[in-house]
């Protein structure tokens, strides 16, 4: 296995630990009356700061485990078929992120006009903080499932192209 695909398992696996963890840890806030709770945005920006700086020590740690135990050469070395795979992987990351920033802004327009048209205004939606916040985790979901994405096609892509 080349660095380049320890590299990408690493980025895969640290983010599906990591980031798995954090939206089962929203969605269990979210299902036990976010709109009521007043520690709400503190209790998910603990969390949020926690797995960032965990992602990060993780992927560290297991970058430089990889660089160990792949020769120097190896490293250095960004054959065509890398770089190739690279440039298709992120394309069709890039389609999938615009994809999902299309739906979750398709889906915060149609609230808005269900809230202000059709159930009587900001009774049922009404923009607080907590909704801003289940909001960016919405955001952050989409650039996680988009960085999933591009690993996951660029190691699909390296393993097909051998």
């Amino acid at each position: 296995m080349s660095f380049r695909e320890k590299h990408l398992w690493v980025s895969i696996v640290s983010s599906v630990a990591v980031w798995g963890w954090y939206f089962w840890f929203v969605a269990r806030h979210l299902a036990a009356g976010w709109r009521t709770d007043d520690h709400f945005t503190a209790t998910l920006s603990l969390a949020f700061l926690g797995c960032l700086i965990l992602v990060v020590l993780i992927e560290a740690v297991l970058t430089f485990i990889a660089t160990a135990i792949t020769p120097k050469v190896e490293r250095k070395m960004k054959d065509e078929r890398e770089i190739h795979a690279a440039l298709k992987a992120s394309h069709i990351a890039l389609m999938a992120l615009i994809g999902l920033i299309f739906c979750v802004s398709a889906a915060a327009w149609l609230a808005g006009v269900v809230d202000d048209n059709m159930v009587g205004g900001r009774a049922v939606f009404s923009v607080n903080g907590n909704l801003m916040v289940v909001l960016a985790n919405v955001l952050l979901a989409c650039l996680v499932l988009t960085e999933l994405v591009r690993a996951g096609v660029t190691l699909m892509l390296l393993r097909g192209l051998r």
